[in-house]
């Protein structure tokens, strides 16, 4: 049936000048439809737009072996900055398929993403944390002296990235390696465990960047929330943990869906909680630069104002809905993967 009808089709060669014309203009159409679609599945699929490259895999899995180094050195009673190849166990860990759970590669993803978005403000004030030091409600005070304090030393001194993990990560992590160092070494070691506990004890998820920054932002609420929503003067953490506040949804979701590559998700975002179209232009612009294309300022000029802020707040919940869904499943991964 098919070939009988292509049979019937002219040849172009027979065509009118006219009717090239028209098979050109729809050849035009039918790009600018492949480019909504493009779109939209970025609108309601935001991580089927952007599989991780090779670039991203490689940040991944240093940054994991990093962090299995830290905590490793620390059980172990090694200097942390004194550099190892590759920690002792890693090939147990691997084995075993726990450097695959979903949970903790999607943090690791998180902080990929984190360390980008970071780059695009390596040159912005971010004197608002600064500010509030000085704030008279103690609570506020004290946060954005813990932030500031989790942001230049827990997450960039080498040897401690395990203290900017979440707790059941933190303690997950924690445990497999000593049971890692038990099967390499073949005993049972109380050095490692006691090792571990103390650990343990000594961390403190209040202290991480991440609450510190969602404890500031709701105590300050309304006061100052321009600034809040403004990454220049906030800075990545707090502008994100605002979001993330306003929105009721993961911080290390929002990291990544503003690295993602289309910036539909993080329009979207902007639009649920409220901020006007200039200046959401310019806080994308500020983040994508100059991957944004004429197309997408096109299409956000032509839809950010007719995208209802309800419809676009229950857009980003079904996402966060999503993805706690998925990160509750357990994923085995296939050997030698992330």
């Amino acid at each position: 049936m098919l070939s009988a009808v292509i049979s019937m089709e002219p040849h172009l060669d027979d065509l009118p000048r006219s009717n090239e014309d028209l098979l050109s203009v729809g050849a035009a159409h039918a790009s600018d439809v492949q480019a909504l679609c493009n779109d939209v599945t970025a609108m309601i699929f935001p991580s089927a737009m952007a599989p991780p490259t090779e670039e991203t895999i490689s940040a991944v899995t240093r940054k994991l072996v990093a962090l299995v180094t830290d905590i490793e050195a620390r059980l172990l009673g090694h200097d942390p900055q004194v550099s190892t190849a590759s920690p002792q166990t890693w090939p147990v860990l691997a084995q075993s398929g726990f450097l695959r759970q979903a949970d903790l590669i999607d943090y690791m993803l998180a902080r990929v993403a984190e360390d980008r978005l970071e780059e695009k403000l390596a040159t912005s004030t971010r004197h608002l944390p600064a500010q509030l030091l000085n704030h008279p409600d103690p609570n506020v005070a004290e946060a954005a002296q813990t932030l500031l304090a989790a942001d230049s030393l827990y997450r960039r001194a080498r040897g401690y990235s395990y203290q900017a993990l979440r707790p059941e990560l933190l303690h997950q992590l924690c445990w497999r390696l000593v049971a890692a160092i038990e099967v390499d070494n073949g005993k049972r070691d109380i050095a490692v465990i006691a090792s571990a506990r103390a650990l343990l004890s000594e961390y403190d998820e209040g202290r991480t960047a991440q609450a510190a920054a969602l404890k500031l932002s709701h105590f300050l609420g309304n006061e100052r929330r321009s600034d809040l929503l403004d990454p220049n003067t906030a800075g990545l953490h707090l502008f994100v943990a605002h979001i993330a506040n306003e929105l009721e949804i993961d911080q290390d979701h929002v990291f990544q869906l503003i690295d993602i590559g289309s910036s539909a998700p993080f329009v979207i975002m902007l639009r649920a909680v409220g901020i006007d179209a200039e200046r959401a232009m310019a806080i994308i612009y500020l983040f994508k630069t100059f991957a944004l294309t004429p197309r997408d300022i096109g299409l956000f000029d032509r839809g950010f104002a007719k995208l209802e802020q309800d419809i676009a707040k229950a857009e980003v919940r079904r996402w966060a809905y999503a993805r706690g869904q998925f990160l509750m499943i357990p994923h085995s991964g296939k050997p030698g993967a992330c």
